[in-house]
């Protein structure tokens, strides 16, 4: 049975109290008017127009480029659903009994869902299919559908949604100790025997691997990371973490970064554009920006790879298996060689060889007696 479905884009939207479209509003991730997309896609509706105003929606025709906007041309005489643009709880299970319902007839979809004949279609107008869409309730009562008028009723939806997302995690083996103080976003990917603690927020395209543990607190964007990873009370953005590496508590990686495996960020560690290969390790209180660090090197509490001249940004290169001692500043663009030492306290300028210690800083001076009476 071909299916075909029109959405409407409704102008009254006041209540919002927005300068964008609540359509075009972030519903766990993803646009609100993307989930309607998604749901009917779901249920087999591939024939997908958009019923706008010429003179308005701009915003809404701009991000969906991609949809057929409705004409009497480009409508077909099929069952064909009419929903609007803000009514992304009619799920595909939804969508597929409403057109199971009563194949001869068209099934106009808003908060209700109202019947009209297929010869009509050839003249439905924006502002037809707008009055229609607009009445209240659902076909036959089955289904509690609502729209998008307001922020409450985002967040009702979001609440809903989350709920859903929620229980599909846990189905699927990943363990959430208070689900309902979790949030993950509808496109975040989580594996088998993972746990996530509550007051977490996970967004985006993550991607969390099998047997990781995101402790309480944690907030991760955009981030892919591996198998039997932990992670506490940190920040992670547009960012790579390989298996068996930990981060945090306190870290922050910004975009850019990425561990290699059984990598350690201790606490308050702030990475950015920084490549650590495998059991790199930087513990304490250290900024590591636009740098590559070899494998099994150790970095100390308090160092920083000082990449920014107020102009431009400078790389840092550290090898394999060298050791920073505590307080080094590393003054980009260097390279420091493997198994090379940094003294402590010392600020590096220049490149330093394999297999050596460089100390840069000053000899201490004992004035005896100084302070004494």
């Amino acid at each position: 049975m071909e299916r075909q479905a029109i959405i409407v884009i409704d102008e009254d939207f006041l209540n919002m109290k927005s300068s964008t479209h609540p359509a075009l509003h972030d519903l766990v991730g993803t646009p609100v008017i993307q989930h309607v997309i998604n749901n009917l896609k779901n249920a087999n509706v591939h024939d997908i127009f958009l019923s706008v105003d010429p003179a308005s929606s701009v915003h809404v025709k701009e991000a969906y480029v991609g949809l057929p906007v409705l004409t009497d041309h480009n409508i077909e005489a099929v069952d064909t659903m009419v929903i609007s643009a803000v009514s992304p709880l009619l799920n595909s299970e939804m969508i597929d009994s409403l057109f199971n319902e009563d194949e001869d007839n068209i099934y106009v979809v808003d908060a209700d869902c109202l019947k009209v004949s297929k010869e009509n279609t050839k003249h439905i107008t924006h502002d037809t299919i707008s009055n229609i869409a607009r009445k209240v309730g659902a076909v036959e009562g089955d289904f509690s559908v609502f729209t998008i008028e307001s922020r409450t009723d985002l967040a009702n939806a979001a609440h809903i949604l989350r709920g859903v997302i929620n229980e599909r995690l846990m189905e699927n083996g990943v363990t959430l100790i208070d689900p309902f103080n979790t949030y993950i976003d509808s496109t975040v990917e989580i594996g088998m025997d993972s746990v996530i603690y509550p007051g977490t927020v996970i967004t985006g395209e993550t991607k969390i691997g099998e047997r990781t543990i995101i402790r309480a607190n944690c907030e991760i964007t955009n981030a892919q990371i591996g198998n039997d990873v932990e992670i506490k009370q940190s920040v992670i953005s547009d960012s790579e973490i390989g298996d068996g590496t930990s981060v945090g508590p306190f870290a922050q990686l910004r975009p850019g970064t990425v561990l290699g495996k059984k990598v350690k960020i201790g606490n308050f560690v702030e990475t950015k554009k920084a490549m650590l290969h495998d059991e790199a390790k930087v513990s304490h209180l250290s900024y590591i920006g636009d740098a590559e660090v070899g494998e099994r090197t150790n970095i100390g509490c308090g160092s920083i790879t000082v990449n920014y001249d107020g102009i431009n940004k400078f790389k840092t290169t550290i090898g394999s298996d060298a050791f920073i001692g505590c307080n080094s500043n590393m003054i980009a663009p260097i390279t420091i060689g493997d198994r090379s030492v940094i003294a402590a306290g010392s600020t590096v300028t220049d490149d330093v060889p394999d297999d050596s210690l460089a100390i840069a800083r000053e000899r201490q001076t004992n004035k005896e007696d100084y302070y004494k009476n």
